[in-house]
């Protein structure tokens, strides 16, 4: 099974649990923060995919650590994770988490380009334009680019829109060397 797969599976096991509880988000925060520190910290990370180590030696490590921090649902979300050997998994768990709860909540994820940096108005008008149009609520990430010359560039999952000024030039450019001039 890929790892995307197998990450997304463990995410929507997750998402049954954490309703139960009534706080996807609180889930989605520490799955996350649980995640960032198996990437950050090389050491607990090596601790974790050693096969020398036994899981329930793994388990109390974790549980000494996060018990009482973390839901005991999520805790015993992760206790599975380590008796399956998929904690080289957790980032891409937590991710797909985040793109469930943000689905569920009905959020989503744009990547926006602009020309240069835009201020906080602009990020504010974009982010509201786009959430009427799409009716949804958007968590832009944005990202410059000069060579866009100028207008706006919008990536929504697999959809891409290009209202570039560089856009611009390069159709025009083709239409013009496609003109029967004669």
């Amino acid at each position: 099974m890929q790892e995307t797969t197998v990450a997304r599976n463990y995410a929507e096991a997750l998402f049954d649990l954490a309703q139960r509880d009534d706080d996807l988000e609180l889930y989605a925060q520490q799955l996350g923060l649980f995640a960032d520190l198996v990437e950050a910290e090389n050491d607990f990370r090596l601790f974790l995919a050693s096969p020398q180590i036994e899981p329930s030696e793994k388990k109390k490590v974790v549980r000494d650590v996060f018990e009482g921090h973390v839901p005991d649902r999520l805790l015993r979300f992760l206790y599975v994770v380590i008796d399956k050997r998929r904690t080289r998994v957790l980032p891409e768990m937590a991710a797909e988490f985040k793109a469930i709860v943000n689905q569920h909540f009905g959020r989503l994820k744009v990547d926006i380009t602009l020309a240069s940096e835009p201020d906080e108005a602009l990020k504010e008008e974009l982010k509201e334009r786009l959430g009427r149009m799409l009716e949804k609520e958007i968590l832009p990430r944005f990202r410059i680019d000069p060579r866009i010359i100028g207008g706006v560039v919008i990536r929504v999952g697999d959809s891409f829109m290009d209202g570039s000024i560089r856009n611009r030039l390069h159709r025009l450019r083709r239409s013009m060397l496609k003109a029967d001039i004669g």
